[in-house]
């Protein structure tokens, strides 16, 4: 089979860092009027854009690992490039409508990409990877959804239920997938992923929590938020108790480590928050995106940039410019949720946010972009 020895981190990675730069810059040139009001595209970019970028990269990488079957072929590198290209190029119109087509295609070839591997297998994957199939559909799903929606009328709560899908559904069920074996992993409970274990099937408790996990979106959009929103943070603690091993502290002693375990318990701390809080969804919903999504995106793009392009271990474990770009991507989430407690000043926070989250990723990209254009043999 035609393959390339490139790995798909090396391309879609550095993609995903300018999205995230640039869905957040938007709202530092709003009160200079040099944009729009950033509200009608900050979600998609960051969406769409950034964690999609890097849920393409690393599956594109691991899966074929994880399955012990073959790498990108030279057709999957150039149509990745396209799609990067043209996701690039969806942003510069405005355009909802292109920017939706791209993402679609995204997703119909990061399907196609990972079934192509699980059909071509030696090793079956891990039982929590089911999430990852259920993400994947919910993200095609509702930017399907959203895509016919600029042509024809869709019904509102439906078109609220793919935007849910869009916006947090599918990311959260990555996480959630791929989190289970790879995060207690990186913590020091597990073996890492390229290391034997004792393996116990569980793929029919993966199949019920996934159920109940994406239900619980479509409970909270279509029946009642407040219960969607219990139900996802009972599923989301039994996983990250059960699995993640969330109540103990890192047996890794590396900054990636107790970053990564920090970011775990923003994205639960921030779930709880919503049922307690439900009037302020929003802003609890950036201490989960920012601060635990975010945060924890960039600590295992740490770990796969440096193991698969041969670097130094070193850099994760004592690195102090990782430690400085993850406390500021962890400081931006909680300086967003201010905003929503002091309307006051409301608007400033957001550019206090965003100055935040862009210098943490600033400092990140210096130390680790570089890293993956130059790997070592």
């Amino acid at each position: 089979m035609n393959t390339t020895s490139m790995d798909a981190y090396r391309y879609f990675f550095p993609a995903g860092w300018v999205m995230a730069v640039w869905g957040v810059l938007l709202w530092i040139l709003f009160p200079w009027n040099l944009v729009t009001y950033p509200g009608l595209h900050h979600p998609e970019i960051m969406s769409g854009g950034f964690f999609l970028c890097f849920v393409a990269g690393f599956l594109m990488t691991a899966a074929p690992k994880f399955t012990a079957s073959f790498g990108p072929t030279k057709n999957e590198q150039r149509a990745s490039l396209v799609l990067i290209g043209l996701l690039f190029a969806s942003l510069i119109p405005g355009s909802k409508t292109f920017f939706y087509f791209t993402v679609t295609a995204l997703f119909v070839f990061l399907i196609t990409y990972m079934a192509r591997r699980f059909l071509n297998r030696k090793n079956n994957p891990p039982d929590s990877f089911l999430f990852v199939g259920v993400g994947l559909g919910a993200g095609l799903v509702g930017s399907l959804t959203l895509l016919l929606g600029q042509f024809v009328n869709v019904p509102s709560e439906l078109y609220q239920l793919a935007r849910t899908f869009f916006l947090q559904a599918y990311v959260l069920c990555l996480v959630m997938g791929v989190g289970s074996r790879l995060i207690p992993a990186l913590l020091g409970w597990a073996p890492l992923p390229t290391e034997s274990s004792k393996y116990t099937p569980q793929i029919k408790l993966y199949s019920a929590l996934a159920v109940a996990f994406l239900g619980s979106f479509v409970l909270e959009v279509l029946v009642q938020p407040l219960s969607g929103q219990i139900l996802r943070a009972l599923v989301m603690s039994f996983i990250v108790f059960k699995f993640w091993k969330l109540h103990h502290l890192p047996q890794r002693r590396a900054f990636q480590s107790w970053w990564l375990w920090g970011s775990a318990w923003m994205l639960l701390l921030g779930q709880w928050g919503t049922v307690a809080f439900l009037d302020f969804r929003v802003h609890l919903l950036h201490v989960i995106l920012v601060s635990g999504l975010g945060l924890m995106t960039f600590m295992i793009a740490t770990r796969v940039t440096l193991s698969h392009g041969k670097h130094d271990m070193i850099w994760e474990k004592n690195s102090k410019g990782l430690f400085l770009g993850a406390l500021l991507m962890g400081f931006a989430g909680l300086t967003r949720l201010s905003a929503g407690f002091a309307p006051h000043i409301y608007q400033s926070h957001l550019v206090y946010a965003a100055y935040t989250w862009i210098l943490g990723l600033i400092v990140w990209g210096w130390l680790f972009l570089p890293k993956m254009i130059r790997v070592k043999a």
